[in-house]
């Protein structure tokens, strides 16, 4: 294993199209890929489920051709959900400027269809207009923006600034619509280059900073916002890049790394390095992305040595350590002009090794390594001790300069099990809820204030880096992570094997999981991220040959489940019929009902017929007359055939939505009554009788009368009752009770799809799955409203299977 020649970089599934000259915007757990040369389509990509999902197309007018995508930030807009894009770029004759409101394709509590993501102008270009909606076009006639790159910032980031062919840079101030300054910069060319704001953490005054790279140029660009004045500082460049362009790069901290060969430069030291990892097909015009938690980053698309576009996407993580190949100090002299960096101290704590004044330890370590491929296990404590030593070094001499070397004190009283759970917490929280864990939930909360965030953050990424990191390696230990209550937890296993893996998950259990397990008789059971169960080692070594950190679920199901199930039917093949009436002719009488159109039919479709893969058939229109739907039932049932059962189905699930009155009556959109009762009869054993052997499943999600219900609280849970029929092989599922409205909230829906998606893979009951909806719609605020009564004339349970594609 020690002269094997491995690879950081992991190859992840195919773009959907080759792409070149592509532009990637980070959102959440995606990837946001705004199309590619002469690609109009954009695409995201779910980091944790590898896969992709088509989000729209740039208009059929629009030649893409090194285009510019930024993310517009809007001091505002406290909706998390949404976020901007502007797309700008081309010449005087093919030139864009174009935004986008996107909301995730991948949620599930949005409702995606088109028409009402056309409704609201989610997830599609349209033109970018003013305040009073006249188009605004970035760029003038002479401007060429083919390679162009764009960044937001200013005191209240609505600034855009635009370095462009051939040494131009250009501000245009995003509340005003119109550019406030033009500049030339002190080089002879630039385009598709490298162009990145400096980091906040070694600013030192109010001034807007950047740094540009092409070819032999380097700069430093201060702009100040108040004089509205650009300053430019020459910067060292490697002779290894000057030759380069078309590169991919990302800045994370203080270092900008290049991609084509692997560079690296720091900002604060002004030095460059190069690593022996290399991507293993080099790429130009590729795109360089860091996920939402800075672990990986993500290298897509580009063009190959024939200069065609590629279907390449592939990710690093950003913790290893990437051997050095060759190093050059390239110090520019301290001019008076130069920012000085005397009050700042930064470690480099991801992507390189530090470096100390210990040359001559630094050589003896070097060539020991070139002489043995095996460390052995006293070296491998000499090197952890010399970390541990550094470690304490270097937190120190920080922690002094800031004043909080109080902390230092602090971390070494924390017992094991302690620095364990802070470390954990900080791995998987985001910086802003680990501060808030900080402040308001962790045992020490009323020791740390404000101030103390950041010298807390900075002691532990350099404790992780320094001994975790070489810990870990020292014991090689396999991560995944594992989803419990929608928390990520990170585990560490020591072999592959499903045992291993099971009892990990227990390890990292809390006290509320193990009072679930007793109280409720449940066991633990393990998917993976699609939901396929996860029993036996196979199963386990599987995810772990698809990802190098793969990422499991628990879900719950009874003891008693066995019990409980008795006599079963299983369907594998049902046939979905949905009548969801949303708008009404009167709505002084009966109002539109926007929660059927927009989620109801989304969920139902969503769990029926894109989880489940049963066919499922609906209304197209939002309106239904009385006579509409006897029509729609009648085609339907001579259609498909449901009287010689042609296609085979085993079970009918009737799915309506809609208002109510009592005597269980649907109301359609012409203000008459449809009976319920009629439409369930006309399926029984004697209307229907090809079907009198399958479960026939009714769920009702309508008022059936005028009372207001009213909330009360729960302090023990009765048994359920049941309700008697003369039809056999019904369960009727009703949203509230007789004489009760109901409101326009798709509780029903909604609990249903989650419960039945995360239990059905495990043969769990689906007359279990309706006590655990009713459970969850209990949990709900608005659960006044709902009082999910289920009537059964069925001597059996019913199990859902997933259809098998022909």
């Amino acid at each position: 294993m020690g002269n094997q020649n491995t690879t950081p970089f992991q190859s992840l599934k195919a773009l959907p199209t080759p792409l070149s000259q592509s532009q990637c915007v980070l959102y959440k757990h995606e990837l946001l890929i705004c199309g590619g040369y002469n690609q109009r389509t954009c695409y995201s990509y779910h980091t944790i489920k590898n896969e992709y999902m088509n989000i729209c197309s740039y208009p059929n007018n629009v030649k893409l051709d090194g285009h510019c995508v930024v993310k517009l930030i809007d001091n505002n807009n406290k909706d998390s959900n949404e976020i901007t894009l502007l797309s700008f770029g081309g010449d005087k004759n093919n030139r864009h400027t174009l935004v986008m409101k996107y909301v995730s394709v991948w949620s599930n509590d949005n409702n995606n269809d088109n028409e009402i993501n056309t409704l609201n102008n989610y997830n599609k270009w349209i033109p970018f207009t003013d305040n009073h909606n006249n188009p605004i076009v970035i760029g003038g006639d002479k401007d060429a923006y083919q390679g162009a790159r764009g960044l937001i910032g200013g005191k209240n980031n609505n600034l855009l600034f635009i370095t462009y062919f051939h040494k131009n840079i250009s501000v245009f101030d995003l509340n005003k619509f119109q550019f406030i300054k033009h500049d030339n910069l002190p080089t002879d060319y630039i385009g598709y280059h490298c162009f990145v704001s400096k980091p906040e953490m070694i600013k030192n005054n109010k001034n807007y900073e950047m740094i540009l790279f092409c070819k032999k140029t380097g700069l430093s660009i201060i702009y100040d916002e108040d004089n509205n004045i650009f300053q430019f500082n020459q910067l060292s460049v490697f002779d290894d890049i000057s030759s380069f362009r078309n590169y991919a790069y990302l800045c994370i901290n203080d270092i900008i790394l290049l991609f084509g060969g692997i560079h690296k430069y720091s900002i604060r030291e002004n030095k460059w390095m190069t690593f022996q990892n290399t991507l293993s097909n080099p790429l130009c015009h590729c795109v360089a992305i860091l996920n939402e938690d800075n672990a990986y980053i993500h290298i897509i698309g580009g063009l190959n040595d024939n200069t065609k576009s590629v279907l390449t996407h592939t990710k690093t993580k950003v913790r290893i350590e990437l051997k050095v190949k060759k190093e050059e100090n390239k110090t520019v002299k301290k001019e008076e002009n130069k920012v000085k960096n005397d009050n700042i101290f930064f470690v480099d704590l991801k992507l390189c090794k530090c470096k100390f004044d210990m040359k001559e330890k630094d050589e003896q370590i070097r060539k020991k390594e070139q002489s043995e491929n095996n460390i052995n296990d006293i070296n491998d404590i000499n090197v952890i001790n010399i970390f541990s030593f550094v470690f304490f070094f270097v937190l120190n001499i920080y922690l002094k300069k800031k004043g909080k070397n109080k902390w230092m004190e602090w971390w070494n009283q924390r017992e094991q099990k302690d620095k364990t759970e802070i470390i954990e917490k900080f791995k998987i929280m985001s910086n802003e809820q680990f501060g808030l864990w900080l402040l308001n939930e962790c045992k020490w909360k009323n020791e740390i204030t404000k101030d103390d965030i950041d010298p807390i953050r900075f002691l532990l990424n350099t404790y992780i880096s320094f001994v975790i990191t070489n810990q870990d390696n020292k014991e090689d230990e396999l991560i995944a992570y594992v989803i419990m209550d929608e928390k990520k937890k990170l585990i560490k296993m020591k072999e592959l094997t499903f045992e291993e893996l099971l009892r990990q998950t227990y390890n990292c259990l809390e006290s509320k999981s193990f009072q679930k397990i007793n109280k409720e008789n449940l066991k633990l059971q393990l998917v993976d991220i699609k939901n396929n169960i996860i029993e036996s080692d196979e199963s386990v070594k599987k995810e772990f040959a698809n990802n190098n950190e793969p990422i499991f679920k628990i879900i719950w199901t009874s003891f008693q489940q066995q019990t409980i199930l008795g006599k079963t039917k299983t369907i594998k093949n049902a046939l979905v019929i949905m009548i969801a009436i949303s708008e009404y002719d009167d709505n002084n009488i009966w109002k539109n009902l926007k929660n059927v159109k927009e989620k109801d039919i989304h969920n139902f479709k969503q769990l029926f017929e894109q989880e489940l893969n049963y066919e499922i058939v609906y209304n197209q229109s939002p309106k239904m007359t009385k006579q509409d739907v006897q029509t729609f039932l009648a085609k339907l049932i001579v259609n498909y055939e449901l009287h010689e059962n042609s296609h085979k189905y085993d079970g009918l699930i009737i799915i309506i939505c809609g208002h109510g009155e009592n005597g269980n009556m649907l109301v359609t959109s012409d203000g008459k009554d449809v009976s319920i009762d009629r439409i369930r009869s006309s399926f029984n054993c004697h209307e229907m009788e090809s079907f009198k052997d399958f479960p026939k499943i009714f769920i009702i999600d309508a008022c059936r009368g005028e009372g207001i219900p009213k909330t009360h609280e729960i302090v023990k849970r009765g048994n359920d009752i049941t309700y008697g029929h003369n039809d056999d092989g019904f369960l009727v599922i009703w949203s509230t009770t007789k004489g009760h409205q109901v409101a326009d909230l798709s509780l029903l829906s909604e609990c249903m799809k989650n419960v039945v998606k995360s239990k059905y893979k495990s043969s769990y009951p689906f007359k279990q799955m309706l006590q655990d909806i009713r459970t969850e719609i209990r949990s709900n605020k608005s659960s006044e409203w709902y009082c999910v009564e289920s009537q059964d004339t069925t001597d059996y349970d019913i199990i859902f299977q997933q259809r098998k594609s022909m």
